[in-house]
């Protein structure tokens, strides 16, 4: 059976885990797939079912600066410990912290290169799998909603870095209500409630009819702490060495490891009530073993005041909310996200605040479901404006160099009016017969003129914008009607510097291009209303 290969992915990475969901275009449904040595089961039970989503640990391992392993390769060869691994990258990066770390050759890395080639080999494995294709397929990647504009400006650089060449952000509150697989209506309201491994994060969100910047939604409270599964780890940890009458500071050169094992001792305690453990450490002998009862983490957690930072986020952002107009009985759902989320008492909390409004059953995966959802059809119904930028590559003459005639701005409510851009071709050379117009989907606007123009073609086809233009070099561009760039064509064949063709453009109602394409010679009409691509 051939490999599958998707066009469009979106990569949720998190600070414990990252998940990478793929749109299976036949079945109208988002997909997620194992990856041998790389990715590991989150195993859940929902509709009396055991189900698995695989996921990858946010985990990079540095042999030197030239080889790495990431995911479950560095769990498997027993290297999260060593020197040269790096974990928690994306709370890190976000915090800005660009202390560099030696590596055993030498060499330095900081957790903005770790996240960097952590990011790569997960695309570069999505690759080699045969899901995907870089250089085409459109790759979505979730943004916290708090996060500065440096972890934007970091993730834009490095999907340049990587040679991504058609990627989008998402917040990660939006991506959550489409991951969930609602039923959208605008001016629904949801609040999300994601408690991970780095922070609690409570977004109180609006589904809009209009909405700017490329969004469907808009966050009308937040509030956020940091506080997450690793602080609880780090309580847990502190509480089980307390027990064994084990000093911290006798217990240092076995932290990484100790600290992996109460992790999973946690992880344990949100699906039974008790845990045993036997927890050893070769090179000090230290060793902890005892049981530990979910009744005394809940215990431990309400002493750290757990409880009382949960209920204070969450007032939080409503109150935010209600300053804007927008209050707790206005919300649809309360959709929970996020490993923590999956503690009991944490729930229990959580309904007490929401009742029946609570909806549990994506904890791992709606975010980057959702983000997978948001480069699809599925959630087009919510704009009624184009998304992206629409240009024609020309070569400026006077310049010589590329620049980009600007064909649809991002922000165009749609359908428009007929004639919404015209412009005029001729050809190069005598005897030319087949002209076309190259249409690419840019990452940036660019400062060029717009409206009505001329466009001549050199002799392999490609346009050439006759006027001077004067602006910023050009951003990243995918080409749109690569499969039908030249369809045009002149009869009786085009003379060289002679206007020719007139060329008008519009969009529909389902946001596609439309050319119109009338012989200025022979007065024939080429072309009515002819869809060319479909514009998002």
């Amino acid at each position: 059976m051939p490999r599958l290969r998707y066009r469009k992915m979106a990569i949720d990475f998190g600070t414990s885990n990252t998940i990478v969901a793929f749109w299976e275009e036949e079945k109208k449904d988002v997909t997620l797939h194992k990856i041998p040595d790389v990715t590991l089961p989150f195993r859940f039970e929902q509709d009396g079912r055991v189900r698995e989503i695989p996921y990858i640990p946010s985990l990079i391992y540095y042999e030197d600066r030239l080889t790495n392993y990431i995911g479950f390769q560095v769990i498997e060869k027993a290297l999260e410990n060593s020197r040269g691994a790096f974990r928690w990258i994306k709370a890190y990066i976000q915090q800005g912290r660009n202390m560099k770390y030696p590596l055993s050759d030498g060499t330095q890395v900081d957790y903005f290169q770790a996240g960097r080639d952590f990011l790569e080999k997960v695309l570069a494995f999505a690759a080699e799998s045969g899901y995907v294709d870089l250089a085409s397929c459109e790759v979505a990647f979730t943004v916290p909603v708090e996060a500065f504009e440096d972890y934007s400006d970091w993730l834009a650089d490095t999907c340049l870095e990587l040679g991504v060449r058609r990627y989008r952000f998402i917040d990660e509150p939006s991506a959550c209500i489409f991951g969930y697989d609602t039923h959208l209506q605008p001016g629904d309201t949801f609040l999300i409630f994601d408690f991970g491994g780095g922070t609690l994060d409570v977004s109180m969100v609006r589904m809009e009819e209009q909405v700017e910047g490329g969004r469907g939604c808009r966050v009308v409270g937040k509030a956020g702490c940091r506080l997450g599964g690793r602080t609880i780890d780090g309580w847990l940890y502190d509480d089980i060495l307390r027990r064994a009458r084990i000093d911290p500071l006798d217990a240092r050169r076995a932290s990484a490891l100790l600290m992996l094992q109460v992790e999973k001792v946690k992880e344990h305690l949100t699906s039974h009530p008790s845990c045993k453990y036997d927890i050893r450490h070769g090179p000090t002998g230290l060793r902890l073993k005892g049981t530990y009862h979910r009744g005394e983490l809940e215990d431990l957690m309400e002493e750290r005041g757990l409880y009382h930072h949960v209920h204070e986020t969450v007032e939080r952002a409503l109150n935010q909310a209600a300053d804007r107009g927008y209050g707790k009985e206005d919300i649809k759902d309360c959709l929970l996200v996020g490993g923590s989320s999956l503690i009991p008492s944490i729930r229990r909390q959580v309904r007490t605040m929401f009742g029946e409004k609570v909806r549990f059953f994506r904890p791992y995966d709606a975010v980057a479901r959702g983000a997978c959802r948001f480069l699809t059809s599925d959630v087009e119904a919510l704009y009624d404006y184009i998304q992206h930028d629409y240009a024609i590559k020309s070569y400026d003459t006077g310049k010589g160099e590329h620049r980009f005639i600007p064909l649809v701005p991002r922000g165009t409510r749609y359908p428009t009016r007929e004639d919404f851009r015209r412009m005029t071709l001729k050809a190069t050379r005598n005897g030319q017969r087949f002209l076309g117009i190259d249409i690419y989907e840019v990452a940036e606007k660019e400062s060029v003129p717009t409206g009505a123009g001329e466009i001549v073609f050199d002799l392999n086809g490609g346009a050439v914008f006759e006027t001077r233009i004067s602006g910023a070099g050009a951003g990243t561009e995918f080409l749109m009607n690569e499969d039908n760039p030249t369809f045009i064509e002149a009869d009786p064949p085009a003379e060289r510097g002679v206007p020719r063709f007139s060329v008008s453009f519009r969009v529909d109602g389902q946001k596609r291009l439309l050319v119109t394409v009338r012989d200025i010679l022979t007065q024939k009409l080429l072309y009515d209303d002819y869809p060319v691509i479909k514009l998002r």
